[in-house]
């Protein structure tokens, strides 16, 4: 791994421990605006985002402070040494004729105008900023470099956290691996990176929410108002990680919806080889250093961290609910010990009132009589509480045992039930269910549901019994089931669209001992 400072230049962060470091930090976010809505901007367009955007912070910074705060730093290098650092070279270029000329253009120091430029001057000597002379010779273009358009957006993610979307991530995994299974085109690695990725960045959410549930939950020993507690509680926890983050991942739930559909696509395509090679093939066009044998490996491996990002998912979820649980539970606790530890009058009064019995209570209590020698009185408030009576809870009886019943009751039952099961292995025995389902194919041995013949309710129970028993190697019929699994009437009743196939070679393979 390459050294940080082979990259970006030594005195980069030297403007966020410098004093002003506020003034600073706001002027890197008005570079990361104007960098994000202008294509291409030179010195003066950035100069009038910041007249705009830091007209206060201007009047309150000078460059003279700032040429202070480098002597006391030590951090201050000349033009030449400024030149040597690898992101400085080119920056501003060779001191030509034309951009003398464009400096001396420049207003005096002590207005907006001029501290702006002299702002600007402090970005791209710290190597924020890189300014590249136009083709013509007489202006220059201000480009910010890539590892300073990194840290810009970290910064500002930062003091301004995305809304976490933790739905819309799970939702585009699964539309990636849909589209991707159903069009099976030349496109299916890059759907498969997508949802890669996009798995990386819901996992990387989730542990964030935790990890800031955690932060929350660590802070609350920190808070000794109760006006402070209740602000970050409600300002904060809410807004920030309840409602933002925590309430639309339990509420829409669209993990547990979409979690089996994505796995059942990936192990899909674990079981087509044709699948995997075609994807290896295309990985191969991107990275030249893999065979055929890597390429197909690191396929199959990110379709395993998919599915297991989604299998161990609920552990985390679980956790994330403990956490959640766990906070509200100590912000709670919090509160109270805040509110009965209040030391003030308010409190010291609170307690001594706690102390004391009923106002109207007959016993002797030397508190008791000093208080009522103060103005205080004891006020009742009307409200429809006041005329609700509690429920009186029933008294249950003695449950009384039951009556357990005599031999002759039992032998009369087991009879009965005897009996019945004769006359149901009459009427539904395997060889009747044969028989029923043989007397109804035509000559080629079909018999489709639609033409059947239900004359009776047991017939219809003896369909139901032939289907369920169709399975069976005994039954001299397989059953053929319609693709869209529709259903026909036939006479009054309604039953699945099928075809009973007769067997090849055999009118009738039953038990040898079945019963008539």
């Amino acid at each position: 791994m390459r050294d940080l400072f082979e990259v970006v230049p030594e005195n980069l962060f030297s403007l966020l421990a410098a004093r002003h470091r506020a003034v600073y930090f706001r002027a890197l976010m008005v570079l990361r605006e104007c960098y994000q809505r202008e294509l291409t901007f030179s010195r003066g367009d950035l100069v009038t985002y910041l007249i705009s955007r830091m007209e206060r912070d201007l009047v309150d910074w000078s460059e003279e402070e700032e040429a202070a705060d480098d002597a006391t730093e030590g951090r201050r290098e000349s033009s030449s040494a400024e030149q040597r650092t690898p992101a400085a070279v080119g920056a501003e270029g060779p001191l030509t004729l034309d951009l003398l000329l464009v400096r001396e253009d420049e207003p005096e120091p002590g207005s907006l105008s001029g501290r702006a430029h002299a702002l600007v001057r402090r970005l791209i000597e710290t190597g924020w900023l890189y300014a590249i002379t136009d083709s013509d010779g007489f202006g220059e273009t201000l480009v910010v470099p890539r590892y300073a358009s990194i840290l810009l957006d970290a910064l500002h993610a930062v003091v301004e956290p995305a809304q976490q979307r933790h739905n819309a991530l799970v939702y585009s995994i699964y539309s990636n691996l849909r589209t991707a299974n159903d069009e099976r085109d030349e496109f299916m690695l890059q759907a498969l990176q997508s949802a890669h990725d996009a798995t990386i960045a819901l996992r990387e959410n989730l542990r964030t929410l935790l990890h800031n549930i955690h932060t929350y939950y660590q802070n609350l020993h920190l808070r000794e108002d109760v006006r402070e507690l209740l602000a970050e509680h409600f300002d904060s926890y809410q807004l920030s990680v309840a409602i933002a983050a925590y309430h639309p991942l339990k509420t829409f739930d669209s993990v547990y919806r979409f979690r089996p559909r994505i796995l059942q696509i990936l192990r899909d395509w674990l079981g087509l080889p044709s699948l995997l090679q075609q994807m290896a093939a295309a990985l191969k066009q991107q990275r030249d250093d893999l065979d055929d044998t890597a390429a197909r490996g690191e396929v199959v491996r990110l379709i395993h961290f998919i599915s297991d990002t989604f299998e161990s998912m609920d552990d985390l979820l679980r956790e994330i609910d403990h956490r959640n649980t766990a906070y509200n539970r100590a912000s709670v606790e919090r509160l109270q010990y805040l509110l009965n530890s209040d030391r003030d009058i308010k409190g010291k009064l609170v307690q001594l009132l706690r102390s004391l019995p009923p106002w109207h209570s007959q016993v002797g209590s030397a508190q008791l009589e000093a208080m009522r020698e103060l103005p205080l009185y004891e006020v009742h408030y009307l409200d429809p509480e006041a005329l609700y009576s509690e429920p009186v809870r029933r008294e249950r009886g003695q449950p009384q045992p039951l009556r357990r019943p005599s031999g002759a009751e039992d032998a009369a039952f087991e009879q009965e039930a005897r009996e019945l099961m004769e006359r149901a292995n009459a009427l539904f025995s395997q060889q009747r269910i044969a028989e029923f389902i043989l007397s109804q194919m035509d000559e080629r041995g079909r018999l489709p549901t639609p033409v059947m013949r239900l004359d009776e309710w047991d017939d219809f129970i003896r369909t139901i019994v032939a289907v369920v028993r169709g399975d069976e190697p005994e039954m001299p019929y397989v059953i053929e089931w319609d693709e869209a699994s529709r259903s026909v009437v036939v006479g009054p009743y309604r039953i699945p669209l099928l075809t009973f196939l007769r067997k090849e070679g055999a009118e009738w393979i039953g038990r040898t001992n079945t019963s008539p």
